[in-house]
C-alpha cells in the first residue's frame, strides 16, 4: 500500500522542516500519485492535531514542530494554466490555510476575499501625473505573500503548450531557494514530450532534491471498495500487481460493473459466486482494454490448452522458441492469480455475450444463473477442488487420492459443468486407468440429461444440441433425446401447469396434453421443476394447484391425478425419512 514511501516522505519532511525543498512523486499515469498526496498529507495533518491532545505535548511542546498542521498550502494543477505570470497569480491565491487542519480558526496568508478583490483590480489600469499603474503590481502584492509554504503542481502531463516546462521548473526553484517553500512536483516523467523530457532531466538534476515513486494502485483499489467482500478486493490487488496494471481506471470499471451485478442481481449468494462474477468482469476487461496487445480473447482461456500434458512445453515460460510469446506469460501470469480465470463454464458464454454486447445477452439469464443450483455452496467448491486437484496434476503434485477425489467432486458437478469440461476431467482419469469410475459419471450424465430433457427440452436444446464440435461422445443420446416424442410432451406439460400454478392462467387448448399426461411426466415435475420456479409455494398448495387445473378442464382424470400425487408424496416422504403420519396427513388432505 506504499507504506514504505509514505514513511520515506514523513521522514524527509521532517528532517526538512522550515527548509527549502523540492520533492518529485512520480509514477505512471492513473496509478493514483495525487491520490497518495492527498492522503499522506491529510494523515499527517490529522496526526500533528491528535498529539495537542496528548498530555505529553504540554510538557514538551516547546520541542514540537507543526511540519504540516499549521503550514500554508496550496495546490496547484497546471492544466489550463498558458502563462508563467497566471501560474503565478494561480499559486497566490490557492495559497492559505490548511485545508486539512483542524485549527480553522488560523487564517494564514490574505484573507479570500481580499485575493479575489485585488484580482479583480487587475484588469483595471489608474493613471496619475501621465504614469500608468501596471497589473502586474497586483501580481507581485499577490505573489509576495506566498513564503514558507507547501506548494504542489500536479498534471505536468497536461501542461500548455504556452506555458514552458522551464518556467515550471524555474518558478519551483525560486519558492524552494527564495521563498523558503516545500515544493511537490507530481508527475509521471515517462509521459511528457520528447523535448520536454529533455528539459525536465536537464533541470531535476539541479531542482529535485528527493523522489517518491509510486510502484502500486492498491490505496486506490482500497479506498474504492470498503463495502466489497475483502477477499474479493484482495483478488482485485493480485490482478494489479501479477499484471502489473498500474491505471486506476481499469479497476474503477471492474468496480463499477461488479457492484451493478451486486447491487442489481445478487441478492444473497454465495461468496464463491461473487468471486465467479468479479472473475469474468476482471476477464472480460482485461480482453478489452489488453487483449490487443497481448493477443489474449475468450478462446484463450479454455481449459484444455492450458492443461493437457502435450500443452504444457507450449506454455512453459523458460522456453526459448517462439511459442512462447507475450500471450503465453500473461496467461500463465493470471493462472496464478486464480484457476477461475481457465474454466470454461456457462458464466464465460453469458459474460461474453455482455462484454461483445450481443443481443442474445439477457441479465434475466445471469439472475436465473444466480438463483439456480449453479450457485450452490457445494457445486461451488466442488468446482474449487477440481480446479486445485488440476493445479496439482500441471505441477505434478500428485497423491495416492487423486483420482479417487477427482472422480467425487466430479460426480457432484454433473447437473451444472458443461459437457466439455466433465469429458476433460474423464480424461485425466483416464490416464490413470480409471474405466469403472468413467464409467459411473458417463451413466449419471446420462441419467441427468435423460431427466432435464424431459422438463427443459428447450433449454437443453440450446445448451446442448447446436455445439456441434463440441460434446461428440453424448451427440447421439442427446439427439435420440430430442426425437422422443415423450419429452416434447412433458415440456409442453410444464408450460401449462407454470402458467397456472405462477398467473393462474390457462392455456388455450391444453386438454389434449393434460388428458396425455403419465404418472411420469407429474413426477418429473413436481421432483424436479417445482424446487426451482416455484420456491415460494409449498408442496401442498402445488399438488391442490395441478388437481384444480383439472377440475377447471372437467377432465375425468382427477381421481387418477389424485392417486398418482399420493404416489409421488409417499416416495419424497420415504427418500427424506419423513415420518409416516405426516405423510398420511398430507396425502389424506388432497
Amino acid at each position: 500500500m506504499n507504506i514504505e514511501q509514505e514513511q520515506r516522505l514523513e521522514k524527509i519532511f521532517k528532517e526538512n522542516d522550515n527548509k527549502g525543498i523540492a520533492i518529485a512523486i512520480t509514477g505512471c499515469w492513473g496509478i493514483g500519485k495525487t491520490f497518495f498526496w492527498n492522503r499522506f498529507f491529510e494523515k499527517q495533518t490529522i496526526k500533528e492535531f491528535d498529539k495537542r491532545k496528548s498530555f505529553y505535548y504540554e510538557a514538551s511542546k516547546f520541542e514540537y514542530r507543526d511540519v504540516f498542521e499549521n503550514k500554508k498550502y496550496a495546490y496547484v494543477s497546471l492544466f489550463g494554466i498558458e502563462t508563467l505570470d497566471g501560474l503565478k497569480n494561480e499559486i497566490a491565491l490557492k495559497v492559505g490555510w490548511n485545508p486539512y487542519s483542524q485549527n480553522v480558526h488560523q487564517h494564514y496568508g490574505v484573507p479570500q476575499l481580499l485575493k479575489t478583490t485585488l484580482n479583480q483590480f487587475k484588469d483595471i489600469k489608474f493613471s496619475h501625473y501621465g504614469v500608468s499603474s501596471s497589473s502586474k503590481l497586483i501580481d507581485s502584492l499577490l505573489f509576495f505573500q506566498v513564503k514558507n509554504a507547501i506548494i504542489c503542481f500536479d498534471d505536468f502531463e497536461r501542461l500548455s503548450e504556452k506555458l514552458k516546462i522551464q518556467d515550471v521548473m524555474g518558478l519551483a526553484n525560486e519558492l524552494k531557494l527564495e521563498r523558503n517553500c516545500q515544493v511537490i512536483l507530481i508527475l509521471d516523467e515517462s509521459k511528457n514530450g520528447d523535448e520536454n523530457k529533455k528539459k525536465y532531466a536537464n533541470y531535476k538534476e539541479k531542482l529535485i532534491d528527493e523522489t517518491i515513486k509510486i510502484i502500486s494502485v492498491e490505496p486506490l483499489i482500497r479506498a474504492n471498495t470498503r463495502d466489497i467482500d475483502e477477499p474479493l478486493v484482495n483478488l482485485m490487488v493480485k490482478f494489479a500487481d501479477e499484471l502489473e496494471i498500474h491505471n486506476f481506471r481499469f479497476f474503477q470499471k471492474v468496480i463499477k460493473l461488479y457492484k451493478q451485478f451486486r447491487d442489481q442481481l445478487l441478492g444473497k449468494a454465495a461468496y464463491l459466486t461473487k468471486q465467479m462474477i468479479l472473475v469474468r468482469i476482471l476477464q472480460g476487461y482485461f480482453i478489452e482494454d489488453y487483449g490487443h496487445e497481448f493477443d489474449i480473447s475468450w478462446n484463450s482461456f479454455q481449459n484444455i490448452n492450458r492443461i493437457d500434458p502435450w500443452f504444457k512445453k507450449k506454455y512453459d515460460q523458460t522456453s526459448n522458441t517462439q511459442e512462447a510469446s507475450k500471450e503465453n506469460i500473461k496467461f500463465n501470469q493470471i493462472l496464478e492469480i486464480s484457476p477461475n480465470f481457465s474454466q470454461d463454464d456457462l458464466w464465460v458464454i453469458e459474460f461474453k455475450k455482455w462484454f461483445e454486447q450481443k443481443d442474445g445477452f439477457d441479465s434475466k439469464i445471469i439472475q436465473e444463473l444466480i438463483e439456480s443450483d449453479l450457485i450452490d455452496d457445494n457445486y461451488i467448491k466442488a468446482k474449487a477442488k477440481i480446479s486445485q486437484l488440476i493445479d496439482n496434476y500441471r505441477n505434478y503434485n500428485l497423491d495416492s487420492e487423486f483420482t479417487k477425489n477427482l472422480s467425487a467432486e466430479i460426480k457432484k458437478i454433473i447437473k451444472f459443468e458443461t459437457l466439455e469440461n466433465i469429458e476433460f476431467y474423464c480424461s485425466l482419469l483416464l490416464e490413470f486407468d480409471e474405466q469403472d469410475e468413467i464409467n459411473q459419471i458417463d451413466q449419471l450424465i446420462k441419467e441427468h440429461l435423460q431427466s432435464e430433457f424431459l422438463i427443459n427440452r428447450d433449454g437443453m436444446l440450446k445448451r446442448y444440441y447446436w455445439h456441434e464440435y463440441r460434446e461428440q461422445k453424448y451427440r447421439k443420446f442427446i439427439k435420440d433425446l430430442l426425437d422422443d416424442p415423450n419429452s416434447f410432451q412433458q415440456q409442453e406439460f410444464l408450460k401449462i401447469l407454470k402458467l397456472y400454478i405462477q398467473k393462474g392462467e390457462i392455456a388455450y387448448g391444453c386438454e389434449e396434453v393434460l388428458s396425455q399426461m403419465t404418472s411420469n411426466h407429474l413426477e418429473n415435475f413436481v421432483r424436479d421443476e417445482y424446487p426451482r420456479v416455484l420456491k415460494t409455494l409449498s408442496l401442498k398448495t402445488i399438488c391442490e394447484k395441478i388437481i384444480e387445473l383439472y377440475e377447471c378442464k372437467q377432465l375425468n382424470m382427477v381421481h387418477t391425478v389424485k392417486g398418482w400425487l399420493k404416489e409421488i408424496i409417499e416416495k419424497i416422504g420415504k427418500s427424506k425419512d419423513y415420518p409416516q403420519h405426516y405423510i398420511n396427513y398430507f396425502t389424506e388432505n388432497l
